[in-house]
C-alpha cells in the first residue's frame, strides 16, 4: 500500500500515524508546501481540547468532539494539560439564551458545574446570565508538535506543492510535473479541500485571515474565560503560562471567496497584520469584556477555512471521496479520529 498525503498539519500527520499503525508496511509521503511542517494551524490555533461546550448552535459539532475527546486523551494525553478553573459565561445579547445553552449541554450528558462567583472577572456582570465551569483542556502546542514529529514514520517532501491530482490514476503532479503515482491520496490541507474534487464534490468553502494574540494576563493560574455566543471574545491557556486572546468580532480581519486570493494574503500577512492591526483590536475587545491585563507577546496570523453555508457555529470535519482521492475539510482537532477512521477502513 502506497498513500501519499497532502498537507504536513496535524491531521496529515494523525492520518499517516494512524494509516501506518493499521498496516506497518505501508508506504507513506506527506507533501508540505513548507520548509517546515506543523507550523500553522497546528500550531497556532486557541490551544483548546473542546467538549463541545463552545458550540450550543451546532449539535454535530458537539458529537464530533464528544466521540473524539477521550481518544484524542487517549493518544496524545502527555501534550494536554488541566485547566482547573475552565470558566464559560453566557451574555445576555448572544444568540443563545442561559436556559438554552444549559439545555443542550444536558442534551449530551456533558458534565458542568454552575458557579456564582466570578463576576469579577467581567467588566459588566450584569450582562452574564449564567456562568459555567467545565473539564475541557487546554493542547500545548510544542509539545503536541514535538510529539508527532517524533512518532512520525512517513517520509516527508519539504517545499513540494501539489497543483492537480488524478483520482482515478492515483497521480500527483506540481505543473506539468509528475511527483508520484499512489494506491490512495489523502488531501489533508487546511487551505484547500477541494483541491482534485470534482466539481459536484467539491465544499461551499470561504477563507479567513484570523488574528489570535499570544500573551500574558493576570488570571490566577489555571483560568480560562470564555464568553459566549455572539461577537464576544475568550482567553485560553496555551503554553508556559501565556494565554490565546481571540476575539469572535476581531479575530477574522479578511475574508474571501477566493483560495487563490486567501494564499496571496497570507502569503502577505505580515504586512497586512501590520497596516490593519487586527492584533491590538483583539486585545482591546478582550479587556473590554474582562477585568484583565494583556500583555501582547506574540501575533498569530491563521488561515482558516470555513464552510460558506454552514449554519449556526458549525465546524465539522467531513471526508469526501472520489476515485483514490479522499478529501478532508478539517475542523476541531479532536475530531480527527473521524476522519482516520473512515480513511483507514476504506483504504486497507
Amino acid at each position: 500500500m502506497k498513500v501519499a498525503i497532502i498537507g504536513g498539519g496535524f491531521f496529515g500527520f494523525h492520518i499517516a500515524r494512524e494509516i501506518v499503525r493499521k498496516d506497518r508496511h505501508a508506504t507513506v509521503h506527506i507533501y508540505e508546501r513548507n520548509n517546515e511542517v506543523l507550523c500553522e494551524a497546528a500550531y497556532k490555533n486557541q490551544c483548546r481540547l473542546h467538549l463541545g461546550f463552545h458550540y450550543p448552535r451546532s449539535g454535530y459539532t458537539i458529537y464530533q468532539s464528544v466521540l473524539g475527546y477521550d481518544r484524542y486523551v487517549h493518544e496524545y494525553g502527555e501534550c494536554i494539560e488541566d485547566i482547573p478553573n475552565n470558566l464559560y459565561a453566557v451574555h445576555k445579547d448572544g444568540f443563545v439564551t442561559a436556559e438554552q445553552y444549559l439545555a443542550v449541554m444536558d442534551s449530551f450528558s456533558l458534565d458542568y458545574e454552575v458557579v456564582k462567583d466570578y463576576a469579577h472577572y467581567f467588566r459588566d456582570p450584569q450582562d452574564i446570565t449564567v456562568t459555567v465551569r467545565v473539564k475541557e483542556k487546554c493542547i500545548n502546542p510544542r509539545k503536541i508538535v514535538a510529539k508527532l514529529k517524533a512518532e512520525n514514520r512517513a517520509k516527508v517532501l519539504y517545499q513540494t506543492s501539489v497543483d492537480r491530482i488524478d483520482s482515478t490514476e492515483g497521480k500527483l503532479y506540481r505543473g506539468t510535473e509528475l511527483l508520484g503515482q499512489y494506491d490512495a491520496i489523502v488531501n489533508a490541507t487546511y487551505t484547500n479541500p477541494n483541491l482534485g474534487l470534482s466539481r459536484e464534490k467539491r465544499f461551499n468553502v470561504k477563507w479567513e485571515l484570523c488574528m489570535l494574540v499570544v500573551c500574558q494576563a493576570n488570571l490566577p493560574k489555571g483560568t480560562a474565560i470564555t464568553i459566549m455566543d455572539g461577537g464576544f471574545g475568550s482567553l485560553y491557556p496555551a503554553y508556559e503560562g501565556l494565554y490565546t486572546a481571540s476575539s469572535v468580532q476581531y479575530t477574522p480581519f479578511l475574508s474571501f471567496h477566493s483560495v487563490e486570493q486567501a494564499l496571496e494574503a497570507y502569503r502577505g500577512r505580515e504586512e497586512l497584520a501590520k497596516s490593519l492591526n487586527p492584533a491590538a483590536k483583539v486585545v482591546e475587545h478582550v479587556q473590554s469584556m474582562m477585568n484583565v491585563e494583556l500583555t501582547p507577546v506574540e501575533p498569530w496570523v491563521v488561515f482558516k477555512a470555513k464552510l460558506a453555508d454552514g449554519k449556526g457555529d458549525t465546524r465539522i470535519t467531513e471526508v469526501r471521496s472520489e476515485g483514490c482521492l479522499y478529501s478532508v475539510f478539517c475542523g476541531k482537532l479532536d475530531a480527527a479520529f473521524s476522519a482516520s477512521d473512515r480513511i483507514v477502513a476504506e483504504i486497507i
